[in-house]
């Protein structure tokens, strides 16, 4: 051990450097999960094969909870049978069953091949969807086909007008699975991607904006190795800010379809792979906070009739 002078202050020199502990927590579902959308009991009764898959939850001004996402029916045809979003409502995160409103969205003949894994957030006075509209062309699911990134705005979560200068961007891999957050005044997008055109390992990837219509170019925020064509095991990113410390969700959709992994990082642009924290046993999961009813996770996919919703509680870890 040495002894040296830096500007008048003594320092003692050990000749390494600790690692400073970094404390994280682990998402852990705390309950049962209940069925709170089936939408084989609103539909024909001649078919009972409906699904859903990607979705979101928005709570409204009038204190109301949405949720819109994937629907379709098997056989399972997402390049052919996913073109709407539905649209359910609930006056709590933990109403059993929820009111079926139909659908949101429907794709426009001849612009919008599918509609896929919408995101809503509140901006000001108005919300935003974003969402995936695929790729016109005939033999766009058999490679690694640019997807095109939309948005449309309402102002009571009913009626949606799409933005006149759609796409925002559009980027290889089947693009699509958008989250949006908000970070010291700036937006983030993370969405799912390949690595590039001909590089198909999974991504996440990231853009950066002043706002919700400028985005910067993409950023490969977390790599997995498995190689599709659309980056299937890096599906649905969702990240939650919580005690300094940023949390990244993603389905490991190829690997093991109803895996969904998280990972912990101090910056919101980087989410190594060895930071890994846990798995859950779901598929496309979103994680909703109510101030009131505490933390949900949510579960869905072309295996389940419908959404599923279980309580959410955190618990403390180190690393």
């Amino acid at each position: 051990m040495r002894k040296i002078l830096i500007a008048g202050l003594a320092v003692l020199i050990t000749g390494a450097v600790s690692a400073q502990k970094v404390i994280y927590e682990k998402p852990v579902i705390a309950g049962a999960f209940v069925h709170i959308f089936n939408p084989n009991e609103t539909r024909s009764v001649e078919d009972t094969t409906w699904y859903t898959n990607d979705h979101c939850f928005i709570k409204g001004t009038d204190g109301i909870w949405h949720a819109f996402g994937i629907i379709g029916h098997h056989p399972v045809r997402p390049w052919a049978g996913e073109t709407k979003f539905f649209h359910i409502t609930a006056g709590s995160l933990r109403q059993q069953k929820w009111k079926d409103l139909g659908y949101a969205m429907q794709a426009q003949e001849g612009k919008e091949r599918v509609l896929w894994a919408p995101h809503v957030i509140k901006d000001k006075k108005a919300f935003y969807m974003f969402y995936n509209i695929g790729n016109l062309q005939k033999n766009a699911p058999d490679y690694a086909s640019w997807g095109q990134l939309c948005v449309a705005r309402s102002t009571d979560l009913k009626s949606w007008e799409r933005y006149a200068l759609n796409p925002l961007f559009s980027d290889a891999g089947h693009a699509r699975d958008s989250y949006l957050m908000k970070y010291k005044g700036r937006y983030y997008y993370y969405y799912t991607r390949t690595y590039n055109e001909v590089d198909c390992r999974s991504v996440v990837s990231l853009r950066t904006g002043p706002d919700l219509f400028h985005w910067s170019g993409p950023k490969a925020i977390h790599i997995q190795p498995y190689v599709s064509d659309w980056g299937g095991d890096a599906e649905s990113p969702f990240v939650i800010h919580r005690k300094g410390i940023f949390y990244l969700f993603i389905c490991r959709a190829m690997t093991g379809y109803n895996q969904t992994e998280v990972f912990w990082s101090e910056d919101p642009e980087n989410f190594p792979r060895e930071n890994f924290v846990c798995s859950l046993p779901v598929h496309a999961a979103e994680i909703i906070y109510d101030k009131k009813k505490g933390w949900f996770i949510s579960n869905s996919g072309w295996d389940k009739k419908g959404i599923y919703l279980a309580p959410l509680k955190w618990v403390s870890d180190s690393k």
